[in-house]
């Protein structure tokens, strides 16, 4: 798999390609190295947003820089 239109960040992973605004759930459960049901848990309890464009969930690029920032300190 390829890094094209991804950058890498200094942690190693892989940072939201610039252009790329909206994601779906699979790819921010990946970016995060988390399960699919994790991000679901992370919108039911409001820790995340998500838009819903047509039928579908996406997150935004800026969300997903929000809550990165915001959890930083964090220890899983």
């Amino acid at each position: 798999m390829t890094n094209q239109g991804k950058e890498v960040e200094k942690s190693g992973r892989e940072s939201p390609a610039p252009l790329k605004r909206y994601y779906r759930l699979n790819e921010v459960a990946a970016y995060f190295d988390i399960s699919e049901r994790t991000v679901y848990r992370l919108l039911d309890e409001g820790d995340l947003q998500a838009t819903r464009i047509r039928k579908c969930l996406r997150v935004s690029a800026e969300e997903i820089r929000r809550f990165e920032e915001e959890h930083a300190h964090v220890e899983w």
